[in-house]
């Protein structure tokens, strides 16, 4: 509890509260802030072995092609780098072609609690795997 000064004022008090507060909230936004992004490090990694284990295969260049972009904070992109000699995305082809068997979608769709799971769990416990 703040206490009072002999002058009966409470702002230096209250201004050294007030900076303590913002200290700690500082300390626990970068903790949470560092296991969000350790998170959707072992999500993304995960992600990726999922599509590497649904990606059909014929020669398995598409299934070799998965990668994870770490680039950018709070973020993770999951590429296929597999393109056809007309330099379009096999991924796409396989997605979205007439003769194509969709397979991203429903592995994202299937994984994703596990990919929540994952990032929460380092959130709340620092380790979920």
């Amino acid at each position: 509890m703040a206490r009072r000064r002999s002058s009966g004022s409470l702002r230096p008090t209250l201004a050294g509260l007030s900076q303590a507060i913002d200290e700690a909230i500082g300390e626990v936004s970068e903790e949470v802030y560092a296991a969000v992004d350790a998170g959707l490090d072992k999500a993304a990694r995960h992600m990726e072995r999922a599509l590497e284990a649904a990606t059909p295969i014929d020669t398995g260049e598409t299934r070799r092609s998965w990668e994870v972009d770490f680039k950018y904070k709070n973020v993770r992109y999951i590429n296929n780098t597999s393109v056809n000699e007309q330099g379009v995305p096999i991924v796409n082809l396989l997605e979205f072609g007439k003769k194509g068997k969709p397979f991203v979608r429903k592995t994202v769709q299937a994984e994703q609690e596990q990919i929540i799971n994952i990032i929460k769990g380092e959130i709340e416990h620092g380790n979920t795997e």
